[in-house]
């Protein structure tokens, strides 16, 4: 009877003494186990979309114009939309991105519309300051060819200047809608900053969130062209001016 009666108490025992340990242990110890907030680290690597603010030469390009009659001014303020993506060996970060400027469209009473856009793709290269922080900080440069879009219309129609018309004779009879693009070369200097944010310590990938803050250079006078032939007596605006784009994708450290 005895040996039964001791045969049983043992697993009760112990039951009971795991059970007085789990009461007995410290509240931050048991939390170690939980889902805490989300850690942050510096990304090592991301694919990304873009969206934020930059600038763009207009100031020739209005007065051009002015001159054919009937347009509205353009803004030189436009909304930048992208995408990109990079990857890190040691604190060097190589990459490469995307970018559109949409600067927007002017419809005058006359029936006359013209609308300005920016586009370019680039390389990318920078070197990351704080590989082991929470947070990457890159000085980086973007190398890249572009184009410098303009569009212009009359509502009345019409047909447009024939042959190989210049730069004021597509103003002044655009037709229904003329695309004139000017390519060139653009230089973005900037600072990258990006992190990422994991849902557990353990995990590798999640979220990325970064900024972009630079300027736009553009040295060469814009090549315009217009219907796959050379356009003469174009602008010397280009799309250079400040740049700032906030990023989101996803990656990992």
């Amino acid at each position: 009877m005895t040996a039964r009666l001791a045969r049983t108490a043992r697993p009760l025992a112990a039951t009971a003494l795991a059970l007085a340990l789990t009461a007995a242990t410290p509240p931050v110890a048991r939390a170690q186990s939980c889902d805490c907030p989300a850690p942050v680290y510096p990304a090592r690597w991301s694919v990304f979309l873009a969206t934020g603010a930059g600038t763009m030469e207009t100031t020739t390009l209005n007065a051009l114009l002015a001159g054919a009659g009937g347009y509205y001014a353009l803004s030189d303020d436009a909304i930048s939309l992208g995408v990109g993506g990079y990857t890190s060996f040691g604190p060097l970060r190589l990459g490469a991105e995307y970018v559109q400027l949409v600067a927007g469209r002017e419809s005058a009473p006359s029936g006359r519309h013209a609308w300005l856009e920016s586009r370019y793709a680039m390389a990318t290269v920078g070197w990351d300051l704080r590989p082991f922080g929470r947070l990457s900080l890159a000085p980086t440069l973007g190398v890249g060819r572009g184009q410098y879009v303009l569009g212009v219309g009359d509502r009345a129609g019409g047909a447009p200047a024939a042959g190989t018309p210049t730069f004021p004779e597509l103003l002044a009879d655009p037709g229904t809608e003329t695309t004139i693009a000017g390519g060139h070369w653009i230089y973005e200097p900037m600072i990258a900053a990006d992190l990422v944010v994991v849902r557990l310590r353990g995990q590798r990938g999640g979220i990325t969130i970064g900024a972009r803050a630079g300027y736009r250079i553009a040295p060469n006078r814009p090549e315009w062209r217009a219907r796959g032939e050379a356009v003469a007596g174009g602008p010397v605006d280009q799309a250079k001016g400040p740049i700032l784009r906030i990023t989101f994708g996803i990656g990992g450290r």
